[in-house]
């Protein structure tokens, strides 16, 4: 993986307000970045909020072919993080691969 890129990863993760730090690219079948997002608060009184690969997936829908997501520890170090049911299960709809670091 390009190194630009996975900083610019850690950047987009380190910026998220969340209490888990979450960053997510989306790919075409080509291998060219369509988008980066990271997950958002929704309704922070609920504890809820928007996953980083399912706000990819409402912008891009069927034009992405792979999601990568990473998650970010406190000192920018990546650790392991697999996606939840909810964001799983959407993307095999569409068809998209999902992976992790």
């Amino acid at each position: 993986m390009c190194n630009i890129l996975m900083e610019r990863l850690r950047n987009k993760a380190r910026k998220s307000v969340c209490r888990t730090k979450i960053a997510a690219v989306a790919f075409t079948s080509k291998g060219e970045v369509l988008g980066i997002s990271r997950n958002e608060p929704r309704f922070m009184r609920f504890g809820g909020g928007i996953h980083a690969e399912m706000a990819l997936m409402a912008q891009y829908g069927k034009n992405i072919h792979h999601i990568l997501i990473v998650r970010v520890g406190r000192s920018g170090n990546f650790l392991p993080i697999d996606p939840c049911e909810m964001c799983s299960a959407k993307a095999a709809d569409l068809g998209i691969k999902i992976s992790s670091l």
